[in-house]
């Protein structure tokens, strides 16, 4: 790792730049790729095995939330809206959606997915906004 300045960049902030290689097989095919790491921390506030442990919990949020959200609730293809604000609306029920879901399937030996669970409730829009308007507290009893 080499000291670098943000405006070697043009990225104004910029504290620490890292280069993560990959290298993935698959069917005996070795892929290489090169990703770039940035970040406006300080090496002294996270130093560069914090920073990749970092970048490992993102693919946590993205196999724990996005891939639930695009793959089991198809959201790419049935989020067609015309303004912004729809898309963010619906996109944050989305995400309530996944969180109520969840929440249901805690402790259960046999959860159901979220595609079927979503599509048993999607005609019984009450019951979520029930489930959205009680308290936290009530819901873990």
């Amino acid at each position: 790792m080499r000291a670098i300045e943000p405006a070697q960049l043009g990225l104004i902030g910029a504290s620490q730049v890292a280069r993560l290689d990959r290298h993935r097989t698959v069917h005996g095919q070795t892929k290489h790729t090169e990703l770039w790491l940035v970040t406006s921390r300080p090496t002294a506030a996270l130093p560069p095995p914090d920073l990749l442990k970092a970048r490992r919990q993102e693919w946590g949020i993205e196999n724990g939330l996005h891939y639930v959200l695009d793959v089991s609730g198809d959201e790419d293809r049935r989020l067609h809206v015309r303004t912004l604000n729809n898309l963010c609306g619906l996109t944050l029920l989305s995400r309530i959606s996944v969180a109520l879901w969840r929440h249901s399937q805690r402790g259960k030996k046999w959860p159901r997915s979220y595609y079927r669970w979503r599509e048993e409730h999607k005609a019984r829009p009450g019951h979520l906004l029930r489930l959205m308007r009680t308290p936290v507290a009530q819901l873990q009893q």
